[in-house]
């Protein structure tokens, strides 16, 4: 069958070119315990996650909605966001460290044949129902709400910083899934260390990143968001927008106030409704995934290379032991053997 022309066959064209790509990394092995293997296997499960999380679906699905995902350090306040914006509890917040402990994925009635199957996240199970439901680290837990704007979703992520290794894993695997990351950080912790090596490395990779500074005391609002965004700026993150919340006492239903989030709830719908502005912020993190590969991809090249070169290096070093046997054997038989005298 012959290959369309344009702009279809050319997004034909890259997609087998990285579906391509994605089996031979999946296929790559590093057993060998060398100097820089195990950064290196890292480099191939993050890959591997982008490619299959994000990468691929995204190339098929180029008009599915928006995924942002609500990500940061523990105690921040992302599930009481998520829950605020979406007007009712949908996701638990904890009370015990740590807190999120499994995704929730909160999306329009008619957006949800983008999510029901494994187009995104296709390693996690998808389950449904209400916050009672039992947490699974392995599941999403899909809920369905008409208050929030079509061709939007929100991800309610585990915490970047938890102290449950596994936790830190699939927070780094879901925000590398993200459209757009909505990092959220406190007054008293953002400029903790912890949470910018993810922002770097978002900043690196294209993805593109919004910041809600939370809990910030009324009185130096200002204050804080100049500093914060002076950070962002020597970080690469300047065009990144910052929308504070105040510090204020939650609702009886345990929501903060609409009054609070209102800037960033018409941004989000704004963005929702906007197909233009959708279809940017998708260009610019897909692009900065796509860019990334070569880097990671040059990593995988030289730690295959030390392997096979040591690989040799050992088979050889086997040879001439097994030679050196054999002929220590050969003499040991001519001593034995009558015939030889």
């Amino acid at each position: 069958m012959a290959r369309e022309d344009g702009p279809a066959g050319e997004l034909t064209a890259l997609l087998d070119a990285v579906s391509a790509l994605r089996d031979v990394v999946a296929g790559s092995q590093l057993p060998l315990d060398l100097p820089g293997a195990s950064a290196a296997s890292t480099t191939r499960l993050e890959l591997l996650h982008q490619l299959d999380d994000y990468v691929l679906p995204r190339l098929r699905s180029l008009d599915a909605p928006v995924l942002a995902v609500v990500g940061g350090s523990t105690g921040a306040g992302k599930s009481t966001l998520v829950n605020s914006l979406v007007g009712e509890v949908v996701s638990r917040p904890g009370v015990l460290r740590p807190t999120t402990r499994s995704p929730v994925l909160v999306h329009h009635p008619e957006d949800a044949r983008w999510f029901e199957d494994d187009r995104v996240l296709p390693s996690l199970a998808r389950v449904t129902g209400g916050t009672s439901t039992a947490e699974d680290p392995s599941a999403v837990r899909l809920v369905a709400s008409p208050s929030l704007s079509c061709g939007l979703a929100l991800l309610d992520a585990p915490d970047i910083d938890s102290v449950v290794a596994a936790n830190r894993d699939l927070a780094a695997q879901l925000l590398s899934a993200a459209d757009l990351w909505l990092f959220v950080t406190t007054a008293a912790r953002y400029a903790d260390a912890v949470p910018w090596a993810p922002l770097r490395q978002a900043s690196e990779r294209g993805t593109s990143i919004a910041v809600v500074l939370d809990r910030v005391p009324p009185e130096a609002v200002e204050e804080i968001r100049e500093h914060l965004a002076g950070m962002l700026k020597e970080q690469g993150l300047s065009l990144a927008p910052v929308f504070p919340v105040r510090e204020v006492a939650l609702g009886s239903d345990g929501l903060l106030p609409i009054a609070e989030i209102a800037g960033l709830r018409d941004w989000l719908t704004a963005l929702a409704h906007d197909a233009r502005a959708r279809a940017m912020v998708v260009r610019h993190t897909l692009s900065g995934a796509l860019d990334s590969i070569d880097g990671r991809i040059g990593v995988l090249t030289d730690a295959t290379a030390e392997q096979h070169a040591a690989t040799r290096a050992l088979s050889k070093v086997a040879d001439a032991a097994y030679a050196q046997a054999s002929v220590g054997g050969r003499k040991g038989d001519e001593r034995r053997d009558p015939v030889a005298w």
